[in-house]
């Protein structure tokens, strides 16, 4: 190709014909062409530029087709660039469409035609132009024998049309005359007739011009359809209104009608009702309902579209009777429908229409998609329009059990589905009272037939019929089968919700009998529990229908309180239906009440349930007026029902409960909140952030008195059983090796899961049942919901439960591979584990000085560091627990509590039980400091009691013996035993021949003298180390002591006069450990704490640190934090500012506080282990397991 001039232009046109990325090099040259200021280089290069876009638009690569787009979009913007030019361009182009002999590039040359009209727009330089393109475009539409060439050439002449109508007004009959042909084709693809029919509904915009009128006949032998359609005339101005001129509709004469002919039929049809009656994507003009209501200068009469739907009724009649075809009725139906809109039918017209869509219907039995849509669009309708003048009869028909329309709701396709609901809410619907009972009482009367279907199967007996207020007659024979029978009722259910959500309807309230409330909640079997087991979609259909129409009401709460006026019910309905509405809130919580009371309930019906229960609870805390509802028998039903969703196994339930019980908390009976409180211990320790602070949140909302209170705990004792029931279990053997490394490497090191921190342990639980090995067990009786391998499905989120059962099952699989685990041989196993208790046995001694080694960094929760510490001390006395049991029953046997072990197990540790035993003596000493550590002063009295056995049959004296006995006798006290300490006094006498004064006054802080007990913690401290340890505070304590009835008086020689009346033992200091030392001072300060006597602490703490400085013993320091204590102290004088600086002042997580008491003081701090402790359980001490606050007797 030649190229004169180096410019852009020209190594654009080079790069395009040499194949340099092409299709950027269009749009870079469309770009070009759009800037004005290269119209000279544009025109200087015209021909080059032709002839270069030619060819690619003739190129023959189809993967090319976006490119040759560009390319024709890049001529038609030539055609707007250099207006003076289009004559020759636009001539151009006809002269290459006309030469070309592939549809693909002719299609090219019409979008490049399209685009250069676009780009012409309405400009005054083309309009000599416009007559010369519209007449080659006319001549081009004449020609055209494929759809896609005919839809293009159309698209460029209504471009021509709309910026030059004068231009397109000599040719319109022309074009119009062409697309009708096209449109009544009908051998041409649905697609083309669709989009004919909208460039038939442009072409309306047109018809504005007063002169235009076409008529077309249309002939075809034997049988001649004359459709002579009238479009429209209007005036001369766009203000003027549209008249009807005429609408005729061909008649049919007598002959035999051919398959070809419905055909035609068909597409003249579908021509009246998309062209002429109801235009589609028009955007100038729709023809609407309005429009065809006048015509001429005065009224129209609405004879003539009457006319019209007569013949409309009549030639698709005579074409039914002839031969059916679904494409025929089809198109007739969308004509009646749109006919009859637009028009008010007479009485004679309205028979003649109900005749027909009862005919219609009777015909749609195994009928397509279109059919059956369009029919049921005509039955919506007519149902629409007739409304009030629509007879029983015409209702009864439809809903009949041998109606079409009942079997058209089992339709495949699910717009079938939906038009016949539309069908249904239509009927329902009526403002004709008569005619909606009929409708309504088949409608019921068909649910009640569903109804015994589904129960007949499920009943040894007769089933339980529905109330007789819903039964039919002419459904009284009818067994529908039970798909059939489920489907039905949720369908009918769908359908009453027309009635239902109408808010204040006196029709839905009162009118119809039985009323909405009334069936959906006393005559349908709502609560039937084999009903909700097998058919559980009916059950959430019912109370969501039911729900739905209640929140339309406002859930009746106004009327439950109301009276006879009208004006307590929003003041717009009568009083009669407001003493019939009276009962609905009552009858309503009752209902409920009962259905969260079930176990087998659906779980998207139980939470439907629950969210209509925190509803509920808002409505009734709104205001003061709806005090008096909480009295109701039926409101404690209700909340009877939401606590016992609390402990279900699935949290959204769970925490769905909570915040109705948060709101209704200041409502409850006494009765109520000790359930919540029971429920709340529980659900302190489930495995989910969310639940525990929401149950926390409302465990805060009850009062102390209640929450403190001293009753039952079922779910507690539900618990313990739970665990001992699985300890009585034979060992299952499903454990793995590396599930035991994981548990085991989290006790031991804080290592979490290799699967992650959130429900790995849950995970194992499950993973670990075996359904043949529980096949002969009988599964024990348990509430919330159902037994998960012998554990409660509502206790498997609760950690407790989880963590005991890990714990067993490490410890039993520690026994069963006979010492042999992943930690080693069973000389490894032993001392890794003792290693780690020795290293925590230390820190209790120099919890500064001494760290926990793995420990310290371990965890990583977001519970705190030091909570996740005593987690792991705890978890590691339980697994020491479990497997000193299973040790001992290896060995010695057990008569009952436990299974015995296999053989080879119970022969191997007979054989090493000396070892066993040696092992557990050598770390009893060191599981005493952890127990304290950790606030288990149960577990220290247990291996207390056994280490002082082997120290007596060691007979072991002195210092030995006075630090075990130490660690005994603070165990003691702190589960407050006095005797027990006595006892142990006595025991020392006897086999050691010495007397430890100081085991007195711990028994005295145990039974609870804590005034005498200090006085005599500082007489020995002062008899051990020769330093006068009293403070002024006890003399005050003695003066109380004294005048509260002591029996002897006991003073301080450092502040009184004489000494006379006293004896005090004196010992040496050497006859007593610095530990001992150290307990003594802890005990005074914690004598003085336990009376609130904050100075005297504060006193005390100066006499200790005095004692350290003037006397040999160093170890002596308080564990008690003195921030903690002036905060308290502040805080008794009123000045909550000082109080507030000092408890900024306290650490978050303190090591040194995890004693005994500063456990219990933190426990707020600790991580869902175990719930609150008990006072009472403390007692229980003599119970060989206290773990997790509970006393578990094996």
């Amino acid at each position: 190709m030649p190229h004169t001039e180096e410019s852009r232009l020209a190594n654009l046109l080079r790069r395009v014909s040499r194949e340099e990325r092409r299709l950027l090099t269009l749009k870079q040259l469309k770009e070009f062409i759009s800037h004005s200021e290269n119209k000279g280089a544009l025109v200087k290069q015209m021909e080059t530029t032709l002839s270069t876009l030619n060819e690619v638009l003739n190129e023959s690569i189809k993967l090319l087709w976006e490119m040759r787009q560009e390319a024709a979009a890049c001529l038609g913007l030539l055609c707007g660039a250099i207006s003076y030019e289009a004559e020759r361009i636009f001539k151009w182009l006809f002269l290459k469409f006309s030469g070309s002999s592939r549809d693909e590039v002719k299609l090219l040359y019409l979008i490049a035609m399209q685009r250069g009209l676009e780009a012409a727009g309405e400009r005054k330089a083309f309009t000599q132009v416009m007559q010369l393109v519209m007449s080659s475009l006319q001549s081009i539409l004449e020609n055209l024998d494929t759809p896609e060439l005919l839809c293009q050439s159309v698209k460029c002449i209504l471009q021509v049309a709309r910026a030059y109508p004068h231009v397109f007004s000599t040719n319109f009959r022309d074009t119009v005359d062409i697309l009708v042909g096209w449109h009544i084709d009908h051998t041409q693809k649905q697609s083309l007739t669709t989009n004919v029919s909208g460039q038939l509904a442009l072409s309306n915009m047109f018809l504005w011009h007063p002169d235009y009128f076409l008529l077309d006949v249309v002939e075809d032998n034997p049988f001649t359809c004359v459709c002579a359609v009238g479009w429209l005339q209007f005036g001369a101005v766009l203000g003027c209104r549209p008249r009807l001129l005429h609408h005729l509709v061909g008649a049919v004469p007598g002959g035999r009608m051919n398959k070809i002919i419905l055909q035609k039929t068909t597409t003249l049809l579908k021509y009246l009702r998309s062209t002429v009656i109801r235009p589609s994507q028009c955007e100038v003009y729709l023809l609407s309902p309005q429009d065809l209501s006048h015509v001429g200068s005065g009224e129209a009469p609405d004879e003539d579209v009457s006319d019209i739907l007569n013949r409309v009724l009549s030639c698709v009649s005579t074409a039914r009777q002839v031969l059916f075809s679904e494409a025929v009725l089809t198109a007739g139906n969308e004509c009646v429908s749109v006919l009859l809109v637009s028009l008010e039918p007479s009485a004679q017209l309205t028979e003649v229409v109900l005749a027909y869509g009862l005919d219609q219907l009777a015909a749609c039995h195994g009928c397509g998609l279109d059919y059956s849509l369009a029919m049921l669009g005509l039955l919506t309708l007519i149902v629409d329009q007739i409304n009030t003048r629509l007879p029983v009869s015409f209702v009864e028909k439809q809903l009949a059990p041998n109606s079409q329309l009942l079997e058209l709701r089992f339709h495949r396709e699910k717009e079938v589905m939906a038009a016949t609901h539309g069908v249904y809410q239509a009927l329902l619907s009526l403002k004709n009272i008569p005619t909606l009972e009929a409708a309504y009482k088949l409608v019921l009367g068909e649910m009640s037939c569903g109804v015994d279907s589904l129960l007949a199967p499920l009943e040894d007996g007769p089933a339980p019929s529905p109330s007789t207020d819903i039964q039919h007659p002419a459904f009284a024979s009818v067994l529908l089968p039970p798909e059939r029978a489920e489907f039905t009722l949720i369908f009918d259910l769908g359908a009453l919700t027309t009635i239902g959500n109408t808010k204040n309807s006196l029709i839905g309230m009162w009118a119809l009998s039985p009323t909405v409330f009334a069936l959906l909640s006393q005559n349908l079997p709502l609560v039937h529990c084999e009903l909700a087991v097998h058919y559980p979609a009916v059950q959430n259909s019912v109370l969501y229908t039911l729900y739905s129409h209640c929140t339309r009401h406002d859930h009746f709460i106004s009327a439950s309180l109301s009276t006879s006026s009208p004006s307590l019910f929003d003041g717009a309905v009568i009083s009669t239906v407001t003493t019939a509405t009276k009962k609905h809130f009552s009858t309503l919580l009752s209902l409920l009440g009962s259905l969260l009371s079930k176990e087998h309930l659906y779980p998207e019906a139980r939470k439907l349930l629950l969210t209509w229960a925190q509803e509920i609870s808002l409505l009734m805390k709104k205001t003061d007026t709806y005090a008096p509802l909480f009295s109701l028998n039926s409101f404690h039903k209700f909340c009877k029902g939401v606590l016992a969703n609390a402990l279900n196994d699935e949290p959204t339930v769970c925490l769905q409960s909570c915040n109705s019980l948060q709101v209704l908390s200041a409502s409850l009976s006494t009765e109520l909140l000790q359930r919540c409180v029971d429920v709340c211990r529980v659900q302190l320790v489930h495995s989910m952030v969310r639940v525990r602070q929401a149950y926390g949140k409302l465990l805060r909302t009850i009062p102390l008195s209640v929450a403190l209170g001293n009753h039952s705990h079922p779910e507690m004792g539900e618990i313990s059983m739970t665990i001992r029931r699985h300890m009585g279990r034979s060992p299952s053997g499903a454990l793995h090796p590396q599930d035991f490394s994981d548990i085991i490497s989290f006790i031991l090191y804080g290592a979490v899961h290799r699967g992650g921190k959130d429900p790995w342990l849950e995970r194992l639980y499950h993973s670990c049942q075996r359904l043949e090995k529980r096949a002969g067990e009988a599964p024990p009786p348990a509430a919330g919901g159902g037994v998960a391998g012998g554990v409660p499905r509502g206790l498997l989120k609760t950690e407790v439960v989880l963590w005991q059962w890990a714990v067993w099952e490490a410890a039993q699989f520690t026994v069963l591979s006979k010492l042999r685990t992943p930690l080693g041989r069973a000389q490894d196993t032993f001392q890794t584990i003792e290693a780690i208790i020795r290293s925590l046995a230390a820190h209790s001694l120099n919890p500064e000085q001494q760290e926990l080694g793995a420990w310290s960094g371990a965890g990583g929760d977001s519970e705190g560091h030091h909570s996740h510490q005593l987690r792991l001390t705890l978890l590691l006395l339980q697994f020491l627990e479990n497997l000193e049991k299973l040790m001992y029953n290896a060995y010695e046997g057990c008569a009952n509590a436990l299974t015995a072990p296999p053989k080879g197990i119970r022969t191997f540790f007979y054989t090493n039980r000396q070892t066993c035993q040696d092992w557990l003596t050598r770390i009893r000493l060191a599981l005493k400091r952890v127990g304290l550590l950790s606030g288990q002063p149960a577990v220290t009295v247990r291996h207390g009691f056994d280490l002082m056995t082997e120290i007596k049959n060691s007979n072991t004296q002195g210092p030995e013996l006075e630090v075990p006995l130490m660690m005994l006798v603070e165990a003691l006290c702190e589960l407050r035993c006095p005797e027990a300490i006595q006892g142990l006094a006595a025991w020392n006498l006897c086999n050691t021949g010495k007397s430890l004064a100081w085991l007195s006054s711990v028994a005295l802080q145990a039974e609870g003298r804590f005034e005498r007990a200090a006085v005599e913690y500082q007489e020995q401290l002062t008899a051990v180390t020769g330093t006068d340890c009293s403070i002024l505070g006890s003399e005050r304590l003695l003066k109380l002591s004294s005048s509260s009835g002591s029996s002897r008086a006991v003073s301080s020689p450092k502040h009184t006069g004489n000494g006379e009346g006293r004896k005090t033992v004196l010992l040496k200091s050497t006859e007593c450990s610095s530990e001992v030392l150290n307990f003594l001072a802890n005990k005074a300060c914690q004598c003085y704490v336990a009376l609130c006597d904050w100075p005297s602490v504060q006193e005390w703490q100066a006499s200790v640190q005095a004692l350290k400085k003037n006397s040999s013993p160093t170890g002596v320091h308080l564990k008690m934090d003195f921030n903690y204590i002036q905060a308290l102290s502040h805080f008794e004088d009123g000045d909550f500012e000082q109080c507030g600086a000092q408890l900024e002042l306290l650490p978050g997580e303190d090591c040194s506080l995890l004693s005994a008491t500063g456990a219990k003081d933190k426990l707020g701090n600790y991580p869902p282990i175990s719930p609150p402790l008990d006072t009472a359980l403390h007692t229980a001490g003599r119970g060989p397991l206290s773990f997790w606050g509970w006393h578990i007797l094996v």
